[in-house]
């Protein structure tokens, strides 16, 4: 008989966590949630979706530089931006499915983010700058955020969570 009852014999079962260890990691979980959207409050003046929408653009600025052996390990490192030829535009339908936002509030925040120098329009889209990414205030928000997620993992880690 299979381990896991319900789940088809391709997908392994889930690991077992007692409940007490598994309430633990949900709580650390939001946690960690709650700092990170703090930080992202921070950095769009208090607007949680225009600071998502600003997250969205710039992950999928560069999210197929880690997909690449030759440009995996190339931009490691605080002061290791890639630069703006090497960003793939994102357009604001795409951020708005990604997101599950509307269009329309989908494309007034990416406006707000124009407008404020955070991004700029380029053909097929929008990209992040690679000068609006180096600054003091983003390097302090990068580190703020690996403070946040060494807090979490330090703390699953203390209640005996697995990481691997």
């Amino acid at each position: 008989m299979r381990p896991h009852a319900d789940a088809p014999p391709s997908v392994p079962a889930p690991p077992s966590v007692p409940d007490d260890r598994a309430r633990v990691a949900a709580r650390l979980t939001a946690d960690y949630l709650l700092r990170t959207l703090r930080i992202v409050i921070g950095m769009a003046n208090g607007e949680v979706v225009t600071g998502l929408v600003a997250m969205a653009i710039s992950q999928a600025n560069v999210s197929h530089l880690g997909q690449s052996e030759a440009t995996a390990g190339e931009y490691l490192g605080l002061g290791a931006i890639p630069p703006d030829e090497v960003r793939r535009p994102v357009s604001v339908l795409s951020l708005s499915q990604s997101l599950g936002l509307p269009y329309e509030t989908t494309r007034r925040h990416v406006e707000r983010l124009v407008k404020a120098g955070y991004c700029v329009r380029v053909k097929n889209g929008v990209i992040v700058p690679s000068d609006a990414l180096d600054t003091e205030q983003n390097r302090q928000l990068l580190i703020d955020n690996l403070a946040n997620l060494r807090r979490l993992v330090r703390g699953l880690r203390n209640v005996g969570v697995d990481l691997g």
